[in-house]
Parts: structure tokens; sequence; C-alpha cells
């Protein structure tokens, strides 16, 4: 048996490079990640990027608070302003390829009315110009909605609030990662903060709002099943020994496994995401079976008037052995899914 001094020693050594490792630990919800690179969903992901300015995006509505508001040239210009920020050069770190907005169809009309001078391409500077394009539209209205149906995705049928969709895709070359819809969405809402025209709001919403959030669940997640794992086992340890040192002490093998398991997710540059969470909800299953299996047949050991030594070593030739032979098998079994393209 090694000597407490040695195992303490150990033990600190593998607690240090844990928690080194927990602190690398990358959240990542995005579902493109859980592909491999050459995988189909990941390169038609990639084409439809470069031919169409991206499979998803972001929505941005804008609220005026007021019917007609969005028909006020003012708002009009600012959303123009803002779609040209948006697919940038120097926001490349945005990675939006495409913008899609209710002035596309604004500006266009105000071509046709200037026989396609490409000089009137814009919003125009009254409003009953506005009001008068969009009354004389030539789409249809399938749905007697109130407005043409190429306008519902862009505009309420009161026109107080407008969307303006922003497509996302890989033009830095990186993949789009629950850190960069992140970062897209922080960097996009401070400039609505800074620059949006007084007495109007907006909010973020889409596909990638909610990775991010996911991300969040996912963290939160594994926090509270860390949590009640760990209160669970102490619970029935002190109920099994009626001590409450027993209790503590049994803590310390499933903390360890666990901040080794995190740790070595980051050390390794394995993300945490919900396939993975899945899997370290599965170590800590193991981890309380293991520390209960092992306690409870030390327990049983002791009552045989076997000292402390003489019980543990018996305790390992059984249960020991018997957590060995099924955490291997555990192993084995879930590394069948290394050869997966999934």
């Amino acid at each position: 048996l090694i000597n407490w001094g040695i195992s303490r020693d150990i033990l600190t050594a593998v607690m240090i490079f844990s928690i080194a490792g927990m602190m690398r630990v990358n959240v990542e919800t995005s579902v493109h990640a859980y592909f491999k690179e050459d995988d189909y969903i990941i390169t038609s992901f990639k084409v439809i990027g470069e031919k169409f300015g991206g499979a998803y995006g972001l929505n941005i509505i804008i609220d005026s608070h007021e019917d007609d508001g969005i028909k006020d040239p003012e708002i009009l210009r600012f959303i123009e302003e803002f779609r040209v920020w948006l697919e940038a050069d120097e926001n490349i770190d945005l990675n939006i390829g495409r913008t899609d907005a209710i002035t596309d169809f604004i500006k266009t009309m105000h071509l046709a009315m200037h026989d396609n001078d490409f000089n009137y391409y814009a919003i125009p500077d009254e409003k009953i110009d506005v009001t008068s394009y969009i009354r004389i539209y030539p789409g249809r209205d399938d749905n007697d909605s109130g407005i043409p149906d190429d306008f519902e995705p862009y505009v309420d049928r009161r026109f107080r609030t407008a969307n303006i969709f922003a497509r996302i895709w890989e033009k830095e070359g990186n993949l789009i990662s629950s850190g960069i819809m992140n970062h897209i969405i922080t960097k996009t809402e401070k400039y609505l903060d800074e620059n949006l025209p007084e007495g109007y709001t907006y909010k973020t919403a889409g596909e990638p709002k909610i990775i991010v959030r996911l991300s969040e669940y996912v963290v939160r997640g594994q926090i509270m099943s860390l949590g009640f794992s760990l209160l669970a086992v102490s619970l029935i340890v002190f109920l099994l020994f009626k001590n409450r040192t027993a209790a503590l002490v049994s803590l310390i093998p499933i903390s360890t496994a666990v901040a080794f398991n995190f740790g070595l997710m980051g050390w390794l540059g394995i993300r945490l995401d919900i396939a993975t969470a899945i899997i370290a909800s599965i170590t800590i299953g193991i981890g309380i079976d293991d520390t209960i299996h092992f306690l409870n047949t030390y327990r049983f050991n002791r009552t045989l008037d076997l000292d402390k030594k003489e019980s543990i070593a018996a305790t390992l030739k059984t249960s020991g052995r018997a957590i060995v032979y099924t955490s291997l098998a555990l192993t084995f079994g879930f590394l069948v899914l290394t050869i997966s393209s999934f």
C-alpha cells in the first residue's frame, strides 16, 4: 500500500493538473462542431456560405414603437448604414456574408421611379414617397395579411418593426463556434447601443442567440449536476456509515475523477458540448457507483476484525478488481464512437 504522504502528493499534483486544464475548457454548442471537417454537412455548409452569404443567420429587430414608424427615412437610412457596417471588411470578425431588409425593396422602387438612374438607388428623402412605393408595390398578398408576401419576412403589417436578417458564414475560415457567435452578438449590440436613433429599440434573435444561450445552460447544467451528485454521495455514505468524516472523505475520489476528466478535456482540446456533457455525467455516475461500492465493501471487511490496512487490501482484491473491469468495459464501449463521423 502507498503511504498517505505519497498519496497526498499524487493527489495534489493531479488536482493542479486538472484545475489548470479546466481553465482551458472551451464550451461549444454549435451543431457544426459535432461533424468532422471532411463531412458532407460541413463542406456543403461552406459552399452555401460562399455562394449565398450563409446558411443561417442573426435576426436584428428594430422597433419604432409606433405604427408606420419604419417608413421614416431616418430609420431606413440608419438600417442601410448598419448593413454596410455589418458587411464591411474591417468587421470581418463578424463573419456576415450578406444582409437582407425592407430597404432593398424601397431602394429598388425608388430606382425604378427615376428611370433606372443608379443615383436614385437609395432611400427617398420624404416619408410620403416611401409610403407611396409600398402602396403601389406589385407583389401578391396571398394570405390577406394586409402587406405583400415579399415584405413579411422583413416588416410587420403595421410597419412598426423591421427585421434585418444577417447571414453568417466562415469569412475567416474558422468554424463558427459558440464563442464567435457570442462575439458577433456582443459587437452588434454594442454598435446599436451607441448608434441607434433615439426613440427606437432593438432585439437580437435567431439560431446564434439560441446557441449562445445553450452554451450557458450546458455550463450551468454541469455545475448543478456536479453539486447534486456530490451531495447525493455524501448523504448516502453518511447514512451508510453514520459518520460525517466518512461522508466528507467519500467526496475525494469522485471529485478527483470529475476534475481530472474536465482537466484532460482542457489539455487535449476536447470541447464541452452537449455530447461530451453526457459523457461527463456518465463519469460522475461511474464515480458514484465505484465510491459507494468500495466504501461498502471496506465497511464489511472492517466487521471481520481486520485492521485498516488489511481491510483496504481485501477491498482492493474484490471490489477494486470489479471496479477496474467495469470501468474498462465502459471505456472500450465508448471508444467505438471515435470512428463515427458524428
